[in-house]
């Protein structure tokens, strides 16, 4: 094996594989057809060349960096194929608060989940001020790494993957060999003692399969998972354990500082569910990593503070105001100005691809493909979670990149915002994010396990439209609730249905009249 080539001879390029795609494709069925068969994942195939990328700034140790694997090509189309098999055989007993690696599901649906369960529960109480929502964000270290081959292999068999798999399946995890790449430099070829690749379709499902039961057995409402993401939900009556913000006087000592009010344990079933996950993960080999594991509480009280001795082992799990949750960033009080702060300065960075591509052409198609993949994309991650809750000013600096943007692609021919939009042929952000709530609206309704999000009203009788609404909107008690995602694409899809309606009885209304009976000449619409 030649160590100083990047990629092994016995792969083929990408570009190979797309060009001569029905000339391959027949003896490429052949060898996935007789892998399955053997039960045997080829040799070559399983070779890794990692590439540490920096999880933090600036990487102080080997822990600060996470390893992106480079595959064959060969190997990720073979696992393409095995994951579509996974796919069906797992459909039915894979978790329900996962969220990942499934079909119609997203981040924005896990992050919409999360943010509407926290919003609800403190809009059920008198302007949020007597109920505090507190969010464990559980973090495992290195997930991937300490996975147990043969751990992974006995959940396939639980899970239900099909036993002509399974021998595959083993193969693939055994006599596994990686190099680093390092700034050009490659290291020898090394065996790995075990683990899941990451970066892997099937390493993913792996870790999908081994981490699907709950050991907290906490209510399905108040677990949120996105692979190794998890999210813990408990809502605490503050009324109830005499630290609301009304009778906080009476029950806690003067001399308490109304900056860090302390919930305390007893009060808490986080505490036993962090302690049997804990407890779990021990089982599975792995670990859960203190640092990084953290606490955020919720609460509108603008006179309080709260925190919590929720403790891993002896580590005490400490209470953020802020995070970065799977690229967006969550305030304690949900405002989206931190978030919009940095995706205004992320975008803003990206738009050096933009200056350096105007160097070399003034093709209008052309400069808008790399807006679009490299700064529209930003400037769009999660929208759908934020777009009804940001202020206008948060709108007009977000409005204000892609005007920046539109100034560069026409240069000189860039007279006004408006105009410009109709040249390059792209909408506002504003209307562009409308949009996509309306679109994520309506996957979520077709969608078995979203669709309870947005409830039909149910008629009593057929001839029963007084109210034309066919959505239920959920009445809100404070600002923040009715502003949020949810109740906001709840009304989006009520307006879309009365749009569309008004369109059908206009058509229906320009319909000819029939001259033989006099009878009008029905047209039967279905909506999209």
């Amino acid at each position: 094996m030649d160590t100083n080539k990047a990629v092994p001879r016995s792969d083929v390029s990408t570009k190979i594989l797309k060009t001569f795609a029905e000339q391959l494709c027949d003896p490429m069925t052949m060898i996935i057809n007789e892998a399955i068969m053997i039960g045997y994942w080829l040799e070559f195939l399983k070779i890794e060349t990692v590439t540490p990328v920096p999880k933090v700034s600036i990487p102080q140790t080997v822990d600060d960096l996470r390893k992106i694997c480079g595959l064959l090509n060969l190997s990720k189309i073979l696992e393409k194929v095995i994951c579509k098999y996974l796919i069906r055989d797992m459909k039915g007993s894979l978790d329900k608060s996962q969220y990942a690696n499934q079909k119609g599901l997203s981040i924005n649906h896990y992050l919409v989940k999360l943010v509407d369960r926290v919003l609800s529960a403190l809009d059920g109480s008198t302007k949020g001020e007597n109920t505090a929502v507190i969010t464990t964000y559980l973090d495992w270290s290195k997930a991937f790494d300490r996975q147990d081959p043969t751990l992974a292999i006995k959940s396939f068999q639980k899970n239900g993957v099909r036993p002509c798999l399974i021998p595959l399946l083993m193969s693939f995890f055994e006599g596994r060999t990686m190099r680093v790449k390092w700034h050009g430099v490659m290291s020898s070829y090394k065996q790995l003692p075990g683990g899941g690749p990451q970066g892997t379709s099937l390493g993913i499902w792996s870790y999908l399969s081994q981490t699907n039961d709950n050991p907290e057995k906490a209510p399905e409402d108040d677990i949120y998972k996105f692979v190794d993401d998890k999210s813990l939900v408990e809502v605490i009556d503050l009324k109830n354990i005499g630290i609301a913000s009304h009778n906080f006087r009476d029950r806690v000592p003067s001399n308490v500082p109304t900056s860090n009010i302390v919930i305390p344990n007893d009060n808490l079933k986080t505490q036993k569910y962090v302690t049997d996950i804990d407890h779990w993960t021990e089982s599975k080999k792995m670990k859960l990593n203190s640092k990084k594991t953290k606490n955020q509480i919720f609460n509108f009280s603008k006179k309080y503070q709260f925190s919590t001795n929720i403790k891993i082992r002896d580590d005490k799990i400490e209470t953020i105001s802020d995070t970065k949750l799977l690229g967006t960033t969550i305030t304690s009080d949900l405002s989206w100005n931190l978030n919009t702060k940095k995706l205004v300065t992320e975008s803003n960075k990206r738009m050096q691809f933009l200056h350096r591509a105007k160097k070399f052409t003034n093709n209008v198609s052309d400069l808008k493909k790399i807006y679009m993949l490299q700064v529209r994309s930003k400037l769009d991650q999660s929208a759908v979670l934020w777009h009804s809750s940001i202020t206008k000013k948060n709108s007009g600096d977000l409005e204000r990149v892609q005007k920046s943007a539109l100034k560069v692609i026409l240069g000189e021919k860039y007279e006004n915002y408006k105009d410009a939009l109709k040249v390059v042929g792209i909408d506002s952000l504003e209307k562009r994010r409308e949009e996509l709530c309306l679109k994520f609206a309506k996957q979520c309704v077709r969608h078995e396990k979203l669709k309870g999000l947005f409830p039909r009203i149910e008629r009593r009788h057929k001839m029963e439209k007084r109210n034309c609404e066919k959505f239920y909107v959920k009445k809100a008690n404070t600002e923040r609730y009715r502003k949020s995602a949810i109740p906001s694409m709840q009304r989006l899809l009520n307006q879309s249905e009365r749009e569309m309606s008004d369109i059908y009885k206009r058509i229906n209304d320009t319909v000819p009249v029939n001259n033989d009976c006099s009878i009008p000449i029905t047209v039967k619409i279905k909506p999209p």
